[in-house]
């Protein structure tokens, strides 16, 4: 299959729905081959995509934050597909929405271990096959909330901004081994994850959002899919918004 990804193998944490679903499938739909990596089951979507398109779509329980669950699913990878040139560290969780003096050591910790460790383990796993290779693309997803200040939420929004300075530290220490790595920072999408905010959450995300609405998942899957392409060939150590112009206010 012809396409702009055309003989790429990715690996996309946080797959099963929302950005990460949207993203694998745009994937397939260019040429590539996708590891759907992820500790919930199959979304619908996803599941649909994986029938039609079993010989580039395989989805595997992947524990981000444990390193025997990474190495697992490297060796699925390359077992499956090859050995991959692209990683999308999607996968993340919400906070608590407290305040510092509120939150919790257990909920700052947990946090980290789902928006920086996770993603840390990642990197850590592929970059070296990557270097081997001579390449590869890895786009690690953090929030407009790591790059612009809000009030509470302390943990989740501290998290997401060492997400942001792990992946430029990533994209200096790694393009002179022609590997490109980029942080993306969505703003508001609905996603399972976003559906667990209350609705005066919801209305004061879409009052802070220039554009006036949420996104849909299809419309930040681009931006991943043109950060992990030959397009973006120059590229590197740079943060993406894909926020309806929310980080600019």
């Amino acid at each position: 299959m012809a396409g702009r990804l055309a003989g790429k193998i990715a690996i996309i944490t946080g797959a099963s729905t929302g950005i990460g679903s949207a993203s694998a499938r745009l994937f397939v739909s260019e040429g590539a081959k996708v590891i759907a990596a992820d500790i919930k089951p199959p979304g619908e979507e996803l599941a649909a995509a994986i029938a039609r398109h079993p010989d580039q779509l395989k989805a595997i329980h992947l524990d981000i934050r444990k390193p025997e669950a990474w190495a697992e699913g490297l060796a699925t990878c390359e077992s499956t597909f090859g050995p991959p040139g692209i990683l999308v560290n999607n996968a993340g969780a919400l906070g608590t929405g407290k305040p510092v003096h509120e939150e919790s050591v257990e909920a700052m910790l947990a946090a980290f271990e789902s928006n920086v460790l996770g993603m840390f383990l990642g990197m850590k796993t592929v970059v070296p096959g990557m270097i081997a290779r001579g390449g590869g693309a890895i786009i690690n997803v953090s929030s407009v909330w790591g790059w612009s200040g809000v009030a509470n939420n302390a943990a989740y929004q501290t998290a997401k901004g060492a997400a942001v300075m792990l992946s430029k530290n990533a994209g200096v220490t790694y393009a002179p081994h022609n590997i490109r790595v980029n942080c993306l920072l969505p703003g508001y999408v609905a996603t399972p994850m976003s559906r667990g905010v209350t609705p005066d959450e919801a209305k004061m995300l879409v009052a802070f959002t220039p554009l006036g609405r949420r996104a849909e998942p299809h419309e930040v899957a681009p931006m991943i899919l043109f950060l992990s392409s030959d397009e973006a060939s120059f590229v590197a150590a740079g943060n993406y918004m894909v926020d309806g112009g929310m980080a600019a206010l």
